[in-house]
């Protein structure tokens, strides 16, 4: 698996369109980890568990959300085997992070209640800490994966390097036709890719009068302030 992955990560940026085909890793001991990260001893949700989190996901989303949540994770592993990160960790937070997008906008605020008002008005503003609410309620306790899972929609928090592979992977995954130059961009430079995602995203809604979401707002700014990012806390596994 791990020669096919790699080969699959390549054709997923070099194949903007029409959208890859998607290769679901089952195992993740079979993902290969950057040249310098530490072979340590991986937990049980990561091998023997791991089919019960991804039948999880696919029970509770539609096929094609399904086949995006599949490049998202590709995507998301590739750009943290680029910045010498924890692959399996990306991937697995890529599978899991859409598990309540398709939930009802009064499932989603039950399982995740407003934090402001644009919560309340946008119910899907809330869906990756839905998401992270019920895999808690389900038994997943990765922190860093749960993390990544929860900023997906509004970015990650400083010092989250995982929670910012899930996030660009999502925004710029070849299936969306948009911002393959982010994506480019990611695999040599994860730190400026974010800040231009986030830039990009803060300035366009501003253009059309559309509110920015507080979570996101202060990411903008926390970069504007203290860029270079640096990705503290974090070390491959």
């Amino acid at each position: 698996m791990g020669p096919r992955l790699l080969t699959e990560l390549a054709r997923l940026v070099m194949q903007p369109h029409p959208a890859p085909a998607t290769a679901l890793c089952l195992d993740l001991s079979e993902l290969p980890l950057p040249p310098a990260a530490a072979q340590a001893d991986l937990p049980a949700w990561m091998t023997a568990e791991w089919p019960r989190w991804t039948a999880e996901v696919q029970s509770r989303v539609t096929p094609d959300r399904w086949k995006h949540v599949q490049r998202v994770a590709l995507l998301a592993a590739q750009i943290a085997y680029a910045a010498g990160l924890d692959t399996r960790r990306a991937y697995a937070a890529g599978i899991l992070h859409d598990l309540a997008r398709d939930l009802s906008g009064e499932e989603l605020l039950r399982l995740a209640p407003p934090e402001c008002e644009l919560d309340a008005r946008w119910p899907l503003a809330v869906h990756g800490r839905a998401a992270r609410s019920a895999l808690e309620t389900l038994g997943f306790g990765d922190t860093v994966v749960l993390d990544a899972v929860e900023d997906h929609v509004t970015g990650p928090r400083p010092g989250h390097a995982i929670a910012a592979c899930v996030y660009i992977a999502d925004v710029s995954e070849p299936g969306r036709g948009v911002n393959d130059d982010i994506r480019t961009l990611a695999l040599r430079d994860l730190d400026a890719a974010l800040a231009q995602a986030i830039s990009s995203k803060v300035r366009y809604l501003s253009s059309r009068g559309t509110e920015v979401h507080p979570r996101t707002l202060a990411l903008y700014r926390w970069l504007e302030r203290e860029r270079p990012v640096t990705w503290a806390g974090e070390t491959p596994a």
